[in-house]
């Protein structure tokens, strides 16, 4: 059983790569760790590595997964050591286990995912502000977003290749919390079944309250059956 599904963290100035970058630095990494890994069996020999749930540019991540087949097995603690010491800055594997192969990918089992949300606030528009009222336009922000997830309808506008079209994505939405600091821990869609875009959900609220904010988004988690 050479089957090794790792999780690794996508962080600093690795946000910007490409899904594409992000397969063609873990092949070359494996080279120069010198881990031999699998290749399928058609005419254009590719590795077999398989993303969970390919993640878009500019999003952090703790919880990113990626299946390989090693050649032969390896003791885990090695490998991590081995690729950790070609991979760059800003991409770090966090563990890895061998598991039994059912000849389903991993990105046919993914159903969902967890991602943490932090508004950022323009500080300009705080200035004449005394703590308490910063306090209050900072927690009415946070307010608003808890009501614009839990209506019975949540309408965004999504676009497409030919046309933007407005829908309803209340279902997309499986749950969320607020934590003390404000941040919100939200779990929806994803996968190759259905997918909720982060950006789709964030722009919808910026339109229900009339204003454009920045925020911070991470990936905690990927949930796969």
């Amino acid at each position: 059983m050479n089957s090794l599904r790792i999780v690794f963290s996508k962080s600093k100035n690795a946000v910007f790569l490409t899904h594409i970058d992000v397969l063609n630095v873990f092949e070359q990494a494996f080279i120069r760790a010198d881990i031999k890994i699998k290749y399928n069996e058609k005419k254009n020999l590719k590795p077999i590595i398989v993303f969970a749930d390919p993640l878009p540019k500019g999003i952090e991540s703790v919880g990113e997964i990626v299946e390989v087949k090693l050649e032969e097995k390896l003791d885990i603690p090695y490998f991590v050591k081995q690729i950790n010491s070609v991979l760059p800055s800003g991409l770090t594997v966090l563990n890895a286990e061998y598991y039994e192969d059912d000849n389903v990918n991993i990105m046919e089992k993914v159903y969902a995912s967890t991602y943490l949300i932090s508004l950022i606030y323009d500080n300009n528009k705080f200035i004449d502000k005394t703590p308490r009222q910063v306090e209050e336009i900072k927690s009415n922000y946070i307010n608003n977003l808890k009501k614009y997830l839990e209506q019975d309808k949540i309408s965004i506008v999504k676009k497409s290749k030919s046309r933007m079209e407005r829908i309803d994505i209340k279902s997309d939405i499986i749950n969320f919390d607020f934590l003390l600091d404000g941040s919100l821990e939200i779990t929806v869609c994803s996968g190759l079944r259905k997918k909720l875009d982060i950006s789709n959900l964030m722009n919808g609220y910026f339109e229900y309250i009339s204003e454009k904010l920045n925020y911070n988004v991470k990936r905690t988690r990927i949930l796969y059956a």
